[in-house]
């Protein structure tokens, strides 16, 4: 994300850059070789417990602080300097 922010930034103009933002907890859709990184609950095992019950408060406070929060990090430092769209 950040080599694509700094190319941007050394156009004349800058370049938009288009970000899609997802990863999130649980996400799954049957697909193994997409699986989520994050889950709501994890088995002891590290995999993912998709049948837990829960609000997932734990899988959204790590999708936001391991995921979101480095991403919005990099986004701050390019603020003003290449339009982006997230």
């Amino acid at each position: 994300m950040e080599g694509i922010l700094k190319d941007a930034a050394a156009k004349s103009p800058p370049e938009l850059v288009t970000f899609i933002v997802y990863d999130l907890p649980n996400r799954d859709c049957h697909a193994k070789a997409s699986n989520g990184e994050i889950c709501c609950t994890y088995l002891p095992d590290g995999r993912c417990d998709y049948a837990a019950a829960g609000d997932c408060a734990e899988g959204l406070e790590e999708y936001k602080s391991k995921y979101i929060d480095e991403i919005a990090s990099v986004l701050k430092e390019y603020n003003d300097k290449v339009p982006i769209v997230l």
